[in-house]
């Protein structure tokens, strides 16, 4: 008995050991890692497709040809790796020819696909990338509308990488609502329907007031000013290809129809005054309906916000209300009816119209709509109703009114 016992305890400890042995099989060591968390995607006019991973620490800086981003302490944080290919996967590969590191993808937070690139059509980059179990479905699609290395090697971030950068402003947007963006998961989504088309942000860089710490310049020289990340409008598709931009304000529009509008600012006009509205909720919905044997798109919205800036001089009264509550209906109605006249224009239905009228008509849809949805979307007629209230304005009701010393 006592022999069985010792037999089957030595065979435990053979078993434990195995698992114990098999769960390493696949640790990677993070010095011999690159832990990307951006990733840009150029072609060059030849096609040859151009790819820059963004690393951070802790990954030691491999043989050359990187370039790297420095804390005020001089402290590396994070380096470009550069490479091209036929393909993404190609150039995603030729990268182990410059880095000694294992490349892992899976903490990747943007992708910055330039301009050009967009416009040629990115089914290509996106079937690589959908492919791969590596890449995170929560990660932002960025459009660069400016030079792509420029944007990935910014230098007044304190020392954070830019993709980290861009990140964390993505993550405030709400506060503004001025451009639109779409994750890997949301633009797939819709790329593949029927009822809407993609559309993701833009970015770009700006020169700074404020000098680069990192620039190289001889005495007597000024040095580099710093290039400032910006995220600005809206890149909007027509299937895989970028068929132009919104503005702020389309983009605004966009976002209105959407029912995405949490906050922002509406900048209205009183008496020829300046007043201010932060907007603190909104709602939307539309719905398809024939009038009279046309197609109507109606839009209805919903919008609450409080007082927060007012032009000297102004007394606010009850009646003073009522009409800033009326500016911002009209204000935000100009903004829809901005984006819907830019949708027509580019001939692309960014705004999920034809899911409505895919939902509301749905036989008459699959009959002949679908097909002539092209056409019926450029000529569509969109009935806009916003309702507005006010519910605060701080703590004064007057504005500041300076008195004159006599």
């Amino acid at each position: 008995m006592g022999s069985l016992r010792r037999k089957f305890l030595q065979l435990l400890g053979i078993l434990l050991l195995s698992f114990s042995l098999a769960g390493c099989w696949d640790l990677r060591e993070a010095e011999e890692t690159g832990i990307v968390v951006g990733m840009g995607i150029d072609q060059k006019e030849d096609g040859t497709i151009v790819v820059i991973a963004q690393t951070v620490k802790p990954q030691t800086p491999g043989a050359g040809g990187g370039v790297t981003g420095r804390t005020n302490q001089g402290v590396d944080t994070f380096q470009n790796w550069y490479s091209t290919g036929e393909t993404v996967y190609d150039a995603v590969l030729n990268l182990t020819l410059k880095s000694p590191n294992v490349f892992f993808w899976s903490h990747n937070q943007v992708f910055i696909i330039s301009e050009k690139l967009a416009k040629k059509g990115l089914a290509d980059v996106l079937d690589f990338i959908e492919r791969d179990p590596e890449f995170k479905q929560n990660a932002w699609i960025l459009i660069a509308k400016e030079g792509l290395p420029e944007i990935l090697e910014s230098s007044n971030n304190a020392g954070q990488p830019p993709s980290q950068v861009l990140s964390d402003i993505i993550n405030i947007r709400n506060r503004n609502a001025k451009y639109a963006i779409s994750s890997l998961g949301d633009f797939l989504q819709q790329l593949g329907s029927p009822n809407t088309q993609p559309y993701t942000a833009g970015v770009t860089f700006t020169k700074s007031l404020m000098k680069d710490p990192d620039s190289v310049f001889l005495p007597g020289q000024e040095p580099a000013p710093a290039k400032e990340l910006t995220l600005s409008d809206t890149a909007v598709f027509n299937r895989d290809k970028l068929a132009g931009w919104f503005n702020p304000v389309e983009s605004r529009g966009l976002l209105w129809i959407q029912g995405k509008v949490r906050q922002g600012l509406l900048i209205l006009n009183l008496q020829n005054q300046r007043v201010s509205v932060e907007i603190t909720k909104s709602s939307s919905k539309f719905k398809s309906e024939v009038r009279e044997g046309h197609l109507i798109m109606k839009v209805e919205v919903k919008v609450q916000g409080n007082l927060t800036e007012m032009a000297p001089g102004i007394e606010l009264n009850e009646k003073q209300v009522k009409k800033i509550e009326s500016l911002m209906a009209k204000e935000v109605k100009e903004q829809i009816n901005g984006a819907v006249t830019r949708a027509q224009e580019l001939n692309t239905d960014v705004l999920g119209f034809a899911g409505a009228v895919h939902r509301d008509y749905p036989e008459a849809w699959n009959r002949e709509l679908s097909k002539q949805w092209p056409e019926t979307f450029k000529e569509l007629e969109v009935d806009v109703a916003v309702e507005s209230h006010i519910n605060g304005v701080g703590l004064i009701i007057n504005s500041v009114n300076p008195q004159k010393i006599k």
